[in-house]
């Protein structure tokens, strides 16, 4: 066996290593181009979270700083 013999050897077994653990996370990577879409749709899934989640907590800690304020002026009388 050649060296080059050797080195496509383990090309191929890694080649066959990363397609096999990829099939093994669900990803068909016989079709690249719908694998592709499938992370872009995961990564905009992702950012659409983070950015609700974002708003959700602004919302909470707003509503409270409100209710804070709220709390503090009632206890001021207005007028007579």
């Amino acid at each position: 066996m050649t060296e080059e013999d050797l080195y496509d050897f383990a090309r191929n077994a890694g080649r066959e290593g990363a397609k096999e653990a990829l099939r093994a996370l669900g990803v068909d990577m016989d079709n690249p181009l719908e694998a592709q879409k499938d992370m872009h749709f995961l990564r905009d899934l992702r950012k659409g979270t983070k950015s609700i989640k974002g708003k959700a907590v602004n919302t909470i800690v707003g509503a409270f700083a409100l209710a804070g304020l709220y709390k503090i002026f009632d206890g001021f009388r207005w007028g007579p």
